[in-house]
């Protein structure tokens, strides 16, 4: 059974209005008497030190690990696609996702573990199906540029990861589950803290047999694959005043590949391996000189490999080759000063030494790239109802020379249940080795090539006097030299608390952009292959309301909602049809009109409405669980989705060839997924839990292959817990 989008929307919207305006209705007192105050959670990323999450001024946002334990879920992405505001968007092949926040490609948003950045972004996002979160304590997500903080890729914001370290005693847990697709996940970890020392290690290791939304052709939409993750961590208390930690991350991944590609016309059946390597060491020391000085020195070194080999199938003779290795290394040294209890500053400084090779360039010579730091922050607390947060970073890099990025962020308590909120921010980021140098074309994957800016001309003129260019998309004269992006951002908001115990989150926020890169189809191959390359898009801008509401209408039970309204436009295109410069043809009657302002849609790839309902469940007597879920994602355009693994052929929204999203394009329509769950603990340490993902079995095979269809589950974990603290 398949939910319709006619009846996805009005049931999402209705459910939406009944959960965020009327669970305020019939209240009991006595129940209110029963309920408790939760202690405000800590927050690190907003600030670089540890505040309590209702004193913050920028939009924050938590999930703790008790949700996501009752969720269920499996990966990183399984997670963030449930928050408001985040949407998790497919990249090639259905062989990655990256994460859309406010209206932002998946390349401005910097996904950290305990602090630190992850890399391999070589499709241009971050792969999110290769984080476990079986040793994840809390995930902290903070909207708008947190580049004063972070550098140039958390223009959008940052998705901070912190996992889990040793705590008093002797404690573990195993776990397993096992669901559709053959998926088999086996996880296990065990902390033993004695004296001075602490020691937290985790294994995860996660396999399936992939899927195949298009039964009809050869090979799998996702192929199968296996992978194994190691994380340790390891604390000593080197003396009263000096805390020293050293982390540690590996994760490989091994692929088997089955696809069927297009090639002059001719369908070619191929078989291989691909496999993934990531490895990250970081060393920390922290020492308190006084209890108003504290400082932290860290040392950060990562490195991300992978290589994909396919072969012809009828002959086993070499088809295609690709690989991409980088190196990331960051040392930093940052302090923290309180000069009272109303005045607190911050100050870091740092260097990022980065290498990139790949034989996506044309060659194996590996590109260099370093950029020295520094940055600053003042809190200032004048009084209890009010906090206000000033800062920069000053970013000087190899490539592009020098940035300031400034940020002021403000939060005043009106009373007791409204709080209100506003920051605004500078962000930047440069164009990276990808979408200046890229000359590869993919043939196992439907079929597609993508240029970068330095060498397209160059590249199309040569495919041009051969006689492989069929036709333009895009006039690549047009096509210049790329500049850095840059962004100011406004987030204005406030929590207000409806009801004791029922509160609602409210954010609007506006960002403008300059020489925002997008990904641009420029010509189409006499063997009927996409050609892409990348462009600024001069003057664009997103904005739009994001709201929350939870309440726990009953001692066992929680209730939330969450919905984000956004727009997304490219400001030239807007002026441009307000002064009549904009056509389209009817493809009806063919007969070309001039487009209206209201008929521009905006972006691509940008849904007007997302939203989520959740239900949570959680008895703590009778230590069961249940969590239902429903995620919706509104209609959106397609303009820059490279054809999927078995050769399909992904037709773009613009019908009527004018270049951008108009109202008379096609669309993918909207669509609800509806997760449920249900646990229960037995005394004995054991927990057993069933659940499906995507319950009416949505799928969408073109344009959302990463997406499965309905995932049944069922797992067990032990727990055991000894306390070796001497009485």
């Amino acid at each position: 059974m398949t939910l319709r989008t006619q009846f996805a929307k009005p049931l999402f919207c209705t459910l939406l209005i009944i959960s965020q305006f009327c669970v305020a209705a019939q209240v009991s007192t006595d129940l209110d008497s029963l309920r408790t105050r939760q202690l405000e959670e800590v927050i690190v990323t907003a600030t670089r030190n540890e505040r309590t999450m209702g004193s913050l001024p920028m939009p924050v946002f938590l999930v703790p690990k008790a949700q996501i334990k009752t969720m269920g879920s499996l990966r990183l992405n399984d997670v963030l696609t449930e928050q408001t505001g985040l949407v998790v968007v497919p990249q090639v092949n259905g062989q990655g996702s990256g994460i859309q926040l406010q209206g932002f490609n998946p390349d401005y948003t910097l996904i950290l573990i305990d602090g630190e950045p992850i890399i391999g972004r070589y499709t241009g996002s971050l792969e999110l199906s290769r984080i476990a979160i079986g040793n994840i304590k809390q995930i902290e997500i903070v909207k708008g540029p947190s580049s004063s903080l972070y550098g140039s890729d958390a223009l959008a914001g940052v998705i901070n990861i912190i996992t889990d370290r040793s705590q008093p005693g002797t404690n573990g847990n195993f776990s397993s589950r096992y669901g559709t697709n053959k998926t088999l996940d086996l996880s296990g970890d065990v902390s033993v803290t004695k004296d001075k020392l602490g020691i937290y290690l985790f294994g995860n290791r996660y396999s399936t047999d992939g899927y195949d939304l298009s039964p009809e052709n050869f090979g799998k939409t996702v192929s199968p694959f296996t992978n194994q993750t190691f994380n340790s961590k390891i604390t000593y208390k080197v003396g009263p005043k000096t805390d020293f930690s050293l982390a540690g991350r590996y994760f490989k991944e091994y692929q088997r590949f089955n696809f069927e590609v297009t090639s002059s016309n001719e369908q070619i059946k191929t078989s291989g391996t691909g496999e993934v390597k990531d490895w990250n060491i970081n060393p920390v020391f922290t020492h308190r000189f006084s209890t108003k000085l504290k400082v932290i020195a860290r040392f950060y070194t990562t490195h991300y490999q992978t290589e994909t080999n396919l072969s012809l199938d009828n002959d086993g003779s070499p088809y295609y080759h690709d690989d991409f290795e980088q190196t990331f290394t960051r040392p930093e040294l940052n302090g923290e000063y309180f000069i009272n209890s109303k005045n607190i500053i911050t100050l870091g400084a740092g260097h990022v030494g980065e290498t990139v090779k790949t034989s996506r360039y044309g060659d194996e010579n590996g590109r260099n790239q370093w950029t020295n730091y520094a940055f600053f922050q003042y809190e200032w607390l004048p009084m209890d109802k009010f906090t206000l947060v000033s800062g920069g970073r000053f970013d000087s890099n190899s490539s592009y020379g020098s940035q300031f990025s400034p940020k002021l962020s403000a939060r005043y308590e009106v009373n007791k249940r409204i709080t209100l909120k506003a920051s605004t921010g500078v962000g930047f980021k440069s164009p990276d080795f990808r979408q200046l140098y890229f000359n590869f074309s993919n043939s196992a994957a439907g079929g597609y090539s993508v240029l970068g800016t330095e060498i397209v001309q160059p590249r199309l003129a040569e495919l041009e006097a051969q006689g492989q260019i069929q036709s333009y998309l895009f006039d690549p004269t047009l096509i210049g030299e790329l500049q850095a992006e840059r962004s100011v951002a406004v987030n204005v908001g406030g929590k207000i608390e409806i009801l004791p115990s029922l509160t609602m989150e409210v954010n609007g926020f506006y960002n403008s952009i300059n020489n925002l890169i997008e990904t641009q189809a420029v010509a189409i191959t006499t063997a009927g292959q996409s050609i892409y390359t990348y462009r600024n898009v001069n003057r664009a801008y997103t904005s739009g309301l994001e709201t929350n509401v939870s309440y726990p209408f009953a001692r066992n039970f929680t209730l939330s909602a969450g919905y984000q309204l956004l727009y997304a436009k490219d400001k030239d295109v807007v002026q441009d049809v307000k002064d009549g410069n904009v056509y389209y043809r009817d493809p009806n009657t063919l007969v070309t009109k001039r487009l209206q302002p209201n008929e521009y849609y905006g972006l691509y790839n940008r849904s007007r409405h997302t939203g989520n309902i959740k239900l949570f469940y959680r008895h703590p007597v009778t230590k069961w669980e249940a969590s239902a879920r429903i995620i919706y994602r509104g209609k959106y355009g397609v303009g820059d989705i490279r054809g999927n693994i078995q050769g399909e052929t992904i037709p773009p929204s613009d019908r009527n060839s004018n270049s951008i999203l108009d109202v008379y394009d096609d669309f993918v329509k909207g669509y609800a997924l509806v997760n449920l769950s249900v646990a229960k603990s037995l005394n004995c340490g054991l927990r057993f839990q069933v659940g499906v993902d995507n319950l009416f079995n949505y799928t969408e095979p073109i344009y959302i292959p990463n997406l499965p269809g309905r995932l049944m589950y069922g797992s067990v974990s032990y727990n055991f817990s000894k306390n070796n603290v001497k009485p």
